[in-house]
């Protein structure tokens, strides 16, 4: 890992264990994902499936802990909402929204990435569910709001996404992505990522869509 990209990564743990440090949960998901996945590589696991052109392209780093609570500040659901996160990674967010009281559900194409998470929710008793597969050929699960990271998400993946959050999605946070028609845009909000910076596009299906019961 690059100088830069060390110093921004304790950067961002610095100010997590600054304002966090005190609560329980923030100390052992922490713990728990240090002790979980610290003998994986992700770059190395997308090069062994897809060859080195597509390094980076499925693993493309994190949205960190208080982003996170940015994100969900911002969201304002109902205590106890669903939320569903399309490519979760090591499921960092869906464990710290779960910490927090929501149910989450989180989608990961590598099957030892959702095998680890699910026994981090199950160490911190929090309702946090785990599928593996490729969430563009299996539908999608119910949920109030649905979290995507596609900064690296190729034109054709988008498009393939797009057609099953139109059917199914009401409530959308995308990183890096404006879906358009039938999705209104109602404010983007710059957060740090693990590389650096992102731009989180919130947006929610327009009212005559839903009136008309879906796309």
């Amino acid at each position: 890992m690059a100088i830069g990209a060390l110093t921004w990564n304790l950067s961002l743990y610095l100010s997590e264990f600054y304002q966090l440090r005190k609560q329980a949960w923030w100390r052992q998901l922490k713990r728990e994902l240090k002790r979980e996945f610290r003998d994986l590589d992700p770059n190395k696991m997308v090069y062994n499936m897809r060859g080195p052109y597509h390094v980076g392209s499925l693993a493309f780093g994190e949205t960190p802990v208080l982003s996170v609570l940015k994100i969900l500040d911002t969201l304002k659901l109902p205590a106890g909402a669903t939320i569903c996160d399309i490519g979760a990674g090591r499921g960092l967010p869906c464990l710290v929204a779960a910490a927090l009281g929501y149910k989450t559900i989180g989608l990961e194409y590598f099957a030892v990435y959702t095998e680890r998470s699910q026994r981090i929710a199950e160490t911190m008793q929090v309702d946090a569910t785990f599928v593996s597969g490729n969430f563009l050929y299996q539908p999608l699960p119910q949920a109030d709001a649905y979290l995507v990271s596609a900064t690296a998400f190729p034109e054709e993946t988008r498009a393939r996404l797009k057609l099953k959050l139109d059917e199914q999605a009401h409530i959308l946070v995308a990183q890096d992505w404006i879906l358009g028609p039938p999705w209104e845009h109602e404010r983007m909000q710059k957060l740090p990522v693990s590389w650096g910076t992102a731009q989180f596009c919130y947006q929610r299906k327009t009212a005559d869509c839903e009136a008309n019961g879906g796309a």
